[in-house]
């Protein structure tokens, strides 16, 4: 049997031979869950099993997909009828009928965004309100493979996002997962897997997407942009060997970009870079460091207040959390640049923090008492808010908690 020919998935070798060996050998279970941080390659890898499965080249020892094969050339377009593709969506008004179903406007809605992820799995939608995945897009997806492939001898379903999928839609599929007709492959993607149903979860093999290391990605993002040159001519990074860094020297802003440990994010990050960010969370930091009340409580109202509120609180704790990083390997000697960025001229600095905004350009400072418990506490607080925020809940509440729970931990001392 042949092999998968791995066109999108970059890296993630031990997920390449797991599906390797259980496609040559025959073995490919029915229903698969895969976990990890978002734009690591779940939807790659997803997107080249399913074309490999769908494939229908001539040539025994040929890797799938051929890329040539009629099914080939459809499911690249996204036009097979064996492949569906589902993934979480912000419907407005006219996305719906007055019965809530979606409307013409949402089937455009979806397969524009369907294809549009098929077409480059790294880009990462971006949502303005709360995304869910529609429980009619699930039924029709449903009753599709469950009524048996149309071409060939296989049918495959995505669904993208699966921990934003509410009960009504998970109930629709629950049978498909239990008894699906044969040959039908189920690919669910979390970024969330504690937020998946457990009537969902125990239906499904678990398959765990690691970080991706900075210099694989800051390869890709050289090769994806056309950035050339070596780090002599292009200045250094946080990964500099001089740096102490794991990796060839990158330009400051890739580099920079691919501290996230995922494609996706820093695709995302190096097309719009972080620097406000940077600023807000530096801020922040130092504001609970001073244990100012005041300037803490009115960043965080400000963070959470505007109308994109959640991506601006997301962007902002994202950005502490690899701040703390960065100061944590300074102060047990590991090395490496530090993040600049620039904080003055924001509207929401110049409004909450006033005359302090020059202070926070360069880093953050860990206190000299703290050692690993501490800061191992100071970074779970964080990601906490990260998982607060990541299961949508309300940005304002979520800030206020971490400025106090930074504020009580910074300053243990002092009370």
């Amino acid at each position: 049997m042949p092999t998968i020919k791995w066109k999108n998935l970059i890296a993630q070798e031990r997920v390449k031979d797991l599906f390797n060996h259980a496609f040559s050998s025959g073995t490919l279970g029915h229903a698969y869950l895969f976990c990890g941080e978002r734009g690591v390659g779940k939807f790659a890898a997803a997107v080249d099993l399913a074309m490999a499965v769908l494939c229908q080249c001539g040539d025994p020892n040929k890797a799938r997909p051929c890329g040539e094969c009629p099914s080939c050339r459809k499911a690249a377009a996204y036009s097979h009828p064996d492949l569906h593709v589902i993934m979480p969506l912000c419907l407005s008004a006219e996305h719906k009928r007055d019965d809530g179903a979606l409307s013409e406007e949402g089937w455009a809605l979806a397969a524009a965004g369907a294809k549009a992820r098929m077409g480059d799995p790294y880009v990462l939608p971006r949502y303005d309100g709360i995304p869910n995945i529609p429980v009619d897009w699930v039924r029709e997806a449903d009753h599709a493979v469950m009524r048996g492939a149309v071409e060939g001898a296989s049918g495959v379903a995505i669904i993208d996002g699966v921990d934003t999928m509410r009960r009504e839609s998970a109930n629709a599929m629950l049978k498909t997962l239990e008894e699906p007709p044969p040959g039908t492959l189920l690919l669910l993607l979390t970024d969330r897997v504690h937020g998946v149903l457990p009537t969902i979860l125990s239906r499904c093999q678990t398959v765990r997407f690691p970080l991706l290391p900075p210099e694989v990605i800051g390869a890709e993002l050289c090769r994806r942009f056309k950035i050339d040159g070596g780090a002599d001519e292009l200045g250094g990074g946080l990964f500099d060997d001089d740096g102490g860094g794991a990796g060839p020297g990158f330009p400051e802003s890739v580099a920079a970009a691919a501290s996230a440990g995922s494609l996706g994010i820093a695709i995302s990050e190096y097309e719009n870079p972080l620097d406000e960010y940077y600023g807000y969370a530096a801020s922040l930091w130092g504001d609970c460091l001073r244990g100012d009340w005041g300037a803490a409580a009115a960043a965080a109202d400000g963070l959470s207040s505007g109308k994109d509120s959640y991506n601006v609180c997301r962007s902002t704790v994202s950005c502490l959390v690899r701040l703390m990083r960065t100061a944590v390997l300074k102060k047990f000697g590991r090395g490496g640049a530090s993040i600049n960025y620039i904080t003055s001229g924001d509207a929401v600095v110049e409004r909450n923090r006033n005359d302090r905004a020059d202070e926070t350009s360069g880093g953050i400072e860990i206190p000299a008492a703290y050692g690993p418990g501490e800061l191992s506490t100071v970074v779970g607080l964080a990601q906490g808010a990260l998982s607060g925020l990541d299961a949508r809940g309300n940005a304002a509440l979520v800030m206020a908690g971490l400025v106090c729970s930074l504020m009580e931990a910074l300053n243990v001392e002092k009370q």
